[in-house]
């Protein structure tokens, strides 16, 4: 027996309610995303075309300040550093993440309680972590230095924050110490949907560990790591409280990251605040996280292909 139809003015009438009412609904979670998401975007696109210091008229000059970054040394050697702190972390951070969520995914004794310490340092502010490891990287009278003197392990105190390159690991030690819990986690999320009777079948035809993880655990774990990756490339590129609080960018800004830079034209107490070319900056930031996004992206869809 066919269904009787609607006709078409009340069919489109009681569509037309139906849409009002999904819109109504999404309101309230629209107005917040459109006040600190939409407008801050539009605000900072709008003045990276003016020359601005916050106190006078905006002055439009067009594509200057984006020709002024492209001339700027010191904001690409930002952008290189940002790059090698990424790379950094993500080759330590995330190999120790995935080898820990599978030591707690085979079992281990006290897992829960490990597992709570190891993700408890992710639930600090980054920028308490930085204060707090300044306080323990200290060239004189360190916790840090003062441990390594006690074993000998060293004849003179590390300079941990004075030297280009120290600071730089240390910035990265320090980024990985704070996240590893939050990525092992998720590894740790994914592997719990893993069939148990395909890790019990391989035990069964004498598969060891290493076979057991490279074999079934890792490529069935796989779009979990894409995302935790993906992820993390974009939250260490957007690195700033951890890197102001630990390093401020020193010494000699050898650890200038691409936020901490920009800061300097939004709030350096010394100068004249520029915020026309920090708007700039703050475009050319969001410019770069997306290329290296869309770039792991592409680089991950080529080997899946």
């Amino acid at each position: 027996m066919r269904r009787a139809k609607l006709p078409r003015p009340r069919r489109e009438g009681w569509r037309h309610r139906e849409n009002s009412a999904a819109w109504f609904m999404l309101l309230p979670a629209f107005l917040p995303y459109a006040a600190f998401a939409l407008v801050p975007i539009a605000w900072l696109i709008y003045y990276s075309f003016h020359r601005w210091n916050g106190f006078t008229e905006p002055t439009f000059v067009g594509l200057d300040n984006y020709a002024r970054v492209g001339r700027d040394s010191q904001w690409w050697e930002s952008v290189v550093t940002t790059l090698q702190f990424t790379g950094g972390r993500l080759v330590l951070e995330v190999p120790l993440a995935l080898a820990l969520a599978y030591v707690f995914f085979r079992g281990v004794r006290g897992g829960t309680i490990l597992r709570t310490i190891y993700f408890l340092p992710y639930v600090l502010s980054p920028a308490i972590i930085g204060i707090v490891f300044g306080f323990l990287l200290r060239h004189i009278g360190g916790p840090f230095n003062q441990v390594l003197l006690a074993t000998s392990l060293v004849d003179s105190p590390v300079n941990f924050l004075g030297d280009a390159t120290n600071a730089l690991l240390s910035l990265i030690g320090v980024g990985v110490w704070a996240h590893v819990g939050i990525n092992m986690l998720l590894f740790f999320a994914g592997m719990m949907t893993i069939p148990t009777e395909l890790t019990e079948s391989a035990a069964v035809e004498g598969a060891g560990e290493w076979q057991t993880f490279r074999h079934i655990v890792l490529p069935m774990l796989m779009p979990v790591a894409r995302i935790v990756v993906l992820i993390s490339i974009i939250g260490i590129l957007r690195s700033f409280d951890l890197v102001k609080t630990l390093t401020d960018g020193g010494p000699a800004r050898a650890t200038d990251v691409m936020f901490t830079y920009i800061y300097r034209f939004f709030f350096e107490p010394t100068a004249i605040p520029q915020i026309g070319y920090a708007a700039a900056l703050g475009v050319s930031a969001s410019v770069v996280v997306g290329v290296v996004s869309v770039a792991y992206l592409r680089l991950v869809r080529r080997h899946e292909a």
